[in-house]
C-alpha cells in the first residue's frame, strides 16, 4: 500500500466539509443551435375534380329547384329567373377550367367584387350549394335616380314580359316594355341586406346631392353685371334684374335729394364774377401737362379711396419707380409727409422683382427686350453694348424663396465658373453689368448682371460675345460698338482682338469683325467721361494730394496747385473770374472724384484762359492741358446742331464729313 503525500501548493479535494442542507443545482442550459421553422405544405382541399364531377354533383341537389341548369360542351350555367323578365335575374357560368362568372339581369359582377374574391373565383376553394346560398343572401342594388344625365351614369335596361291578352294597360301597349335602372360604371349590383346601396351608389348619390346643393345656391344668387346672358341661367338672370331696378330706384332717390338741395343752397352769380372764376380756372390749367393733370386727378382719387383699396395707375407706378431708384431715402420721406399719396416700397419691389433677378442672361429678361423691340426697323436696330464693373459690399445674403446663399463670386455659367475663377467660393466685390443703348432710339435696358472680384480679360471675352450672339440672334439688333472705361482688362480685351482688326495697321486695336455679323466690324470706344475724370486725378496727384507723381511738358511742371492757387485768389477778390469752381472741385473726396462735372468745370477752356492771363509765368502748361482738355472732350460731346454757334466753341460742331480735322 502507497502511502499519498500532500503536495505543496495543491489544493484540497477529498474529506471536504458539507453543508448540512444541501440544494439542487439548476440543470444546466442545452446548447444553442440554429431552429428553422419549416412550414408544413398544407394541400387545399378541391371540391371538384372537373367539369363533369361539377354537373353531375349539381343534379343531385335538391337546393337548386328555382334555378335551371343546363350542361354545355365547355361551361355548366345556372339561371334564376323571373316571371316578368326577360333575362334571368341571378345567372352563375361555370367554365371547363372551373372559373365561374355571375351577372345580374345580363350585368356582370366587378372584378373586385366579394363573391369573387373570397373563393379566388374558382369552384375548387367554394361549393356550387355555398356560391348559390351566398348569392341569395345579397340584395340587389336598385341604383341611383340621376338629376341630370352625365357621363358618370349607365342606364340598365331590362326588357319585360308581357301577354297583350292579359294586359291591364288601357293606353296600349309599350312598343319595348322594360324596366330600367340608372347605375355608376363601377356600381356592385349586388349589396349586402344591411345597406340598401351598394358603396359605389351611395358615394355618387352624396356628390349628386352636394352638386344639386351647389347649383341651388348659385341659383338663388344674382349674376354678375357684365356675366354672359347665353351661358347664365334664366332664374340669375331675374335676380340680377331685380338687384339692379332697386339700384337704380335708389340712386334716383339720392338723385332727386341732391337736386333739392342744390336748388335750396344755391346761390346766383352775377356774369362779371362768372366770367373771372372762369379766367382763373382756365389760366391754372392752360400750363399743366397731360401728366400733371394725371397725377393730381389719381391724387384726388387717391384720397378718397381707403388704405386696403388702393388701385395706383401704371403711370403713377412707373414714375414712383423713377423716383425710387434715384433716392429710396427722400421718396420715403416724401412719402411719410402725407404731402401726397405714395405706393410703399414693398410694392414698388414687387414690379421692380416682377423677374426674379440672377447672375447670368435670363431668357425672360431677353424676351422682355425682343417685346420692346420687335417694332424697330432699319437703322433704330442698331445698338451699343455698354459694360462696366462697379463696387459693391462684400457679404452674404440668404434667399428665403429658393434657399440659396448670395454673394459668390458668378459668371452665370457653371462651367465658366470653373474654367476661368481661381477660388469658386470667393465671395465678390463687384458687379459687372451689361447695358444695351440705342443709337437712334431711346432705348436703355440692362441686360445682364455678373458677380466678380475684378473681371480679367479672358473672363470678360466670353461674357461680351455671349450677348453679342443674344442680340444679334435671338432679338435682331445690331450691334456697331462697346463702350467701356479705360481699366486695364477692359485695355487688355480690346488688344485680345488686333488678330479680328481687318487688317488696320495701328498700334492701337480699335475695332474687330463682328463674330455673327462679319460683313460688320464693331469698334472699341473708350469712355470720355472716364477720360476726363482720369486726367483730372493725375492732375490733382501732381505735386500735391499723395504726391505720386510730377507731369510736365515742355520743360515746365504741371501741377494741381496752380489751379488751386488761383481759385482762392478768385475768393479773395471781389469779381469772380471763375464761377463755377466751388470747394467741391478743388478737395477731392471719395464721392466728389467720381462726379464728371467737377472734372469737366476743372478743365475747361474758361480755366485756362484764366490761368494763361492771371496765373503765374510757370502755370503755361498747365493751362494748355485744360485748354486741350476742353476741346478733347467738346469733339466727343456733340448733341446740337447750334450749340457750337451760341457758345462760340468750334469743336462742338457737328461732323459732316469723313474728312473732318478732328
Amino acid at each position: 500500500m502507497t502511502k499519498k503525500k500532500v503536495k505543496f501548493g495543491a489544493l484540497p479535494t477529498e474529506n471536504m466539509p458539507k453543508k448540512s442542507h444541501e440544494t439542487p443545482k439548476p440543470r444546466s442550459r442545452p446548447a444553442r443551435e440554429i431552429v428553422k421553422d419549416i412550414p408544413t405544405s398544407i394541400e387545399k382541399r378541391k371540391y371538384y375534380t372537373g367539369l363533369k364531377d361539377v354537373f353531375k354533383r349539381i343534379k343531385a341537389l335538391k337546393t337548386i329547384s328555382e334555378w335551371i341548369v343546363e350542361e354545355r360542351i365547355d361551361r355548366v350555367i345556372l339561371r334564376k329567373m323571373k316571371d316578368c323578365f326577360q333575362l334571368p335575374e341571378n345567372e352563375l357560368i361555370i367554365d371547363d377550367s372551373l372559373g365561374y362568372t355571375i351577372s345580374v339581369y345580363g350585368w356582370f359582377l366587378p372584378e373586385d367584387h366579394e363573391l369573387y374574391t373570397n373563393s379566388l373565383r374558382s369552384v375548387n376553394n367554394v361549393t356550387v350549394s355555398d356560391l348559390k346560398s351566398n348569392i341569395e343572401c345579397h340584395d340587389i342594388c336598385p341604383g341611383v335616380n340621376p338629376k341630370e344625365l352625365t357621363g358618370e351614369v349607365i342606364p340598365h335596361v331590362i326588357p319585360k314580359i308581357v301577354d297583350p291578352l292579359y294586359s291591364d294597360d288601357e293606353r296600349g301597349l309599350d312598343m319595348f316594355p322594360n324596366k330600367q335602372f340608372w347605375r355608376p360604371s363601377d356600381c356592385s349590383l349586388l349589396c349586402s341586406p344591411t345597406s340598401q346601396l351598394c358603396t359605389a351608389c351611395m358615394e355618387y348619390s352624396h356628390a349628386s346631392d352636394l352638386k344639386a346643393r351647389a347649383k341651388q345656391r348659385r341659383l338663388s344668387e344674382p349674376a354678375h353685371i357684365k356675366a354672359a346672358v347665353a351661358s347664365t341661367a334664366p332664374e340669375r338672370l331675374k335676380l340680377t334684374l331685380q338687384m339692379q331696378r332697386l339700384k337704380c330706384a335708389e340712386l334716383e332717390h339720392q338723385l332727386e335729394e341732391m337736386k333739392q338741395e342744390i336748388t335750396k343752397s344755391s346761390l346766383l352769380v352775377d356774369h362779371e364774377l362768372s366770367n373771372d372764376l372762369t379766367s382763373i380756372l382756365d389760366d391754372c390749367s392752360s400750363g399743366m401737362t397731360p401728366f400733371m393733370n394725371l397725377f393730381w386727378q389719381q391724387q384726388k382719387k387717391l384720397l378718397k379711396s381707403s388704405a386696403t383699396g388702393m388701385r395706383y395707375h401704371p403711370m403713377i407706378i412707373r414714375f414712383c419707380l423713377s423716383l425710387a431708384a434715384k433716392s429710396p431715402s427722400c421718396y420715403e420721406e416724401l412719402r411719410n409727409s402725407k404731402v401726397l399719396v405714395l405706393p410703399s416700397q414693398r410694392r414698388l419691389r414687387d414690379y421692380r422683382n416682377a423677374i426674379r433677378p440672377q447672375r447670368g442672361f435670363q431668357d425672360e429678361v431677353v424676351k422682355v427686350l425682343q417685346s420692346e423691340t420687335e417694332s424697330y426697323f432699319d437703322v433704330q436696330r442698331y445698338v451699343v453694348l455698354l459694360f462696366d464693373e462697379m463696387k459693391i459690399m462684400a457679404n452674404l445674403v440668404l434667399d428665403k424663396v429658393t434657399g440659396e446663399l448670395i454673394g459668390f463670386t458668378d459668371l452665370g455659367d457653371p462651367d465658366l465658373n470653373f474654367g476661368s475663377l481661381e477660388k469658386v467660393d470667393e465671395i465678390a466685390s463687384h458687379a459687372l453689368a451689361f447695358l444695351v443703348r440705342g443709337v437712334c432710339t431711346e432705348l436703355k435696358f440692362c441686360l445682364a448682371h455678373f458677380a466678380t472680384t475684378g473681371v480679367t480679360a479672358a473672363q470678360l471675352m466670353p461674357l461680351f460675345w455671349e450677348a453679342v450672339a443674344i442680340l444679334e440672334t435671338t432679338c435682331n439688333l445690331w450691334v456697331i460698338a462697346a463702350t467701356s472705361d479705360g481699366a486695364s482688362p477692359n485695355r487688355r480685351f480690346y488688344r485680345l482682338h488686333k488678330p479680328l482688326d481687318g487688317g488696320v495697321d495701328t498700334d492701337v486695336c480699335y475695332r474687330t469683325i463682328n463674330l455673327f455679323a462679319p460683313h460688320r466690324f464693331l469698334y472699341f470706344f473708350s469712355d470720355a467721361p472716364h477720360l476726363v475724370k482720369t486726367t483730372r486725378n493725375c492732375l490733382s496727384h501732381s505735386g500735391s494730394g499723395t504726391c505720386s507723381r510730377y507731369m510736365w511738358n515742355n520743360g515746365n511742371y504741371i501741377l494741381w496747385q496752380h489751379i488751386s492757387q488761383l481759385f482762392y485768389q478768385d475768393i479773395d477778390s471781389g469779381l469772380k473770374l471763375l464761377p463755377k469752381l466751388t470747394y467741391d472741385h478743388i478737395h477731392l473726396t471719395s464721392y466728389s472724384v467720381m462726379r464728371v462735372n467737377l472734372a469737366a468745370q476743372v478743365l475747361s477752356a474758361s480755366v485756362a484762359a484764366v490761368l494763361k492771363e492771371f496765373g503765374p509765368p510757370e502755370a503755361v502748361e498747365t493751362a494748355k492741358l485744360c485748354e486741350m482738355m476742353d476741346a478733347f472732350f467738346d469733339c466727343l460731346n456733340v448733341r446740337s446742331t447750334t450749340e457750337y454757334q451760341k457758345k462760340r466753341k468750334p469743336f462742338l460742331a457737328p461732323y459732316r464729313s469723313d474728312d473732318d480735322e478732328r
